[in-house]
């Protein structure tokens, strides 16, 4: 039976995937682009190695605060500080990234998209942070209330 619990624990599993393939692509990311680009010219592959690399501890952060999250979740801690934080922390994350593909997407138009992208996702966590903080202060005005 799928409940919201079997997703948080889907979910995890998938984000720890996510954590292995980043691992190997961050060994694997300079023959990578030789081969997906072929030869192309060295300012194209450097741009891309560039935010790439500027951008993994964003990934990392994000990956660690989603297992986090729905570790929470699992628990049944929802409406909590921790949670309300990691998804402060998550949208700056996507910041962080959208500023540096939108910096390299000067060198590499296709950064651009990933800049809107990341920016997109920036949006919609802070909507999800600020709609989970408010009910976070309803739930604690109801556990308040005799």
């Amino acid at each position: 039976m799928y409940t919201s619990v079997t997703s948080a624990k889907l979910t995890r599993v998938i984000t720890v995937l996510f954590g292995v393939l980043l691992f190997a692509l961050m060994f694997l990311a300079p023959s990578a682009l030789r081969w997906y680009f072929g030869s192309q010219p060295e300012p194209l592959f450097s741009a891309i190695l560039w935010a790439f690399y500027l951008c993994c501890p964003a990934a990392w952060t994000t990956l660690v605060g989603i297992f986090i999250l729905m570790n929470n979740i699992i628990r049944g801690d929802i409406f909590i500080k921790q949670n309300i934080f990691l998804m402060r922390l998550l949208s700056w994350c996507c910041a962080l990234v959208a500023l540096i593909c939108f910096v390299g997407g000067f060198w590499y138009v296709g950064l651009f998209i990933f800049s809107l992208g990341a920016a997109f996702m920036m949006l919609i966590l802070r909507v999800l942070k600020s709609v989970m903080a408010r009910a976070a202060e309803l739930k604690n005005e109801n556990d308040l209330t005799i």
